[in-house]
């Protein structure tokens, strides 16, 4: 597999041709720049391998056997993607009942969610009993308890690295004791908006997001967070929405898993098609991609993505009313990870030429766009 190679660009080398501005409208108001600092290459940033990796449905990827040092035999897995830079992987694993496994700690950071079924770790009180929706994060070198489960589970996991564990009672020298999240629950910890989720633009978050914030790294930023969303069928409008009528762009990574919602992929179709609406701006085109409930999806940073493609004019009555609407109600939930903290500058279109800036209540405004981005210069075929 070819390794990404990725260079800290401005707007002087974009993913696309463009025509020349028809409009100046000068800088922003206020800087749109991530308020942190960005890794120029490596896992941050990295595609898998190329700059999208989309599983409609997980049903689609084959069960192997899950083999790693000091990991007891037994575990099956779902291999969903590996990072080109440094192994990370994100998996579906399989537990079956009764494995189990003593106590030490992981050489690399573990991340895991169990969708069903049950898992333990550690014995007595201060063990964590982990259920449907129970999340746990494991930094590397931190010593934990035995490891059981009694039914059997099914986990979503990432490891930041390739998987390896040591039989141990402590930690390892140096391990990072403190970033240690424990036995959080989905239905224990209720979905909220704005606040205390993190601030991922200038001007605010998005109005009416529900959010559940997991893990946020106290050295990384690294996120790991729960977003509810739902829509019902709505007339095209000319308005700016959430994204002003444009595309956002991270600085980091973006991988979602679909737990649970009302739109089911039936057919395998990994690579992208035209945009009708909505879309991503590869350098194929404008492209979507087709995702579903327990489907898996990771995005390269740097890659615009949002309504950059829009839907033809609906038909209207003789009275001038819009016949129909757009789209189809639906609902659903999504695990969503990042490499750094969130953050999000706004585009109009794929030329990144023009970009778009959050004023709160007094709506969008359009500035010439020059905020530094990562910008993939060699990447795997889709």
């Amino acid at each position: 597999m070819k390794l990404q190679r990725w260079t800290f660009l401005s707007l002087a080398v974009a993913m696309f041709a463009s025509p020349a501005f028809s409009e100046e409208y000068g800088p922003p108001t206020v800087s749109q720049a991530p308020p942190f600092a960005v890794p120029e290459s490596g896992y941050e940033v990295e595609g898998r391998p190329g700059l999208m990796n989309n599983i409609p449905n997980i049903e689609f990827v084959d069960w192997e056997p899950f083999e790693a040092p000091g990991i007891p035999a037994g575990l099956q897995r779902r291999l969903l993607s590996q990072s080109p830079s440094m192994d990370a992987v994100a998996q579906i694993t399989y537990v079956p009942a009764g494995w189990s496994q003593p106590a030490g700690y992981d050489e690399v950071d573990n991340e895991i969610v169990v969708l069903d079924g049950d898992m333990s770790i550690g014995d007595g009180p201060a063990g964590e009993k982990l259920t449907r929706y129970s999340y746990s994060y494991l930094p590397a070198g931190v010593m934990r308890g035995p490891v059981k489960s009694r039914q059997g589970a099914v986990l979503l996991q990432w490891w930041k690295g390739k998987p390896k564990f040591v039989v141990s009672d402590r930690d390892k020298e140096g391990a990072r004791t403190y970033a240690r999240v424990r036995d959080w629950n989905r239905y224990r910890n209720p979905w909220y908006v704005d606040e205390p989720f993190p601030a991922y633009r200038t001007g605010g978050n998005f109005p009416g997001y529900l959010h559940n914030l997991m893990r946020k790294d106290p050295d990384t930023g690294e996120m790991t967070w729960m977003t509810f969303v739902s829509s019902i069928p709505a007339p095209p409008s000319d308005k700016p929405g959430n994204f002003g009528g444009g595309a956002e762009i991270h600085p980091s990574f973006e991988e979602y898993y679909i737990p649970e919602g009302s739109r089911f992929a039936q057919v395998d179709e990994r690579g992208p098609t035209p945009a009708r609406y909505g879309g991503e701006c590869v350098e194929q085109g404008i492209s979507s991609y087709k995702r579903g409930t327990r489907g898996y999806f990771w995005r390269a940073a740097g890659v615009a993505h949002g309504s950059v493609a829009q839907p033809p004019p609906p038909p209207r009555d003789g009275d001038g009313n819009v016949k129909g609407g757009q789209g189809e109600a639906s609902w659903g939930w999504t695990l969503v990870r990042t490499g750094t903290q969130l953050w999000a500058s706004y585009v109009t279109d794929c030329s990144y030429k023009t970009g778009i800036e959050y004023l709160g209540e007094k709506g969008w405004r359009k500035y010439d766009y020059n905020v530094p981005r990562y910008v993939p210069r060699s990447h795997e075929p889709h």
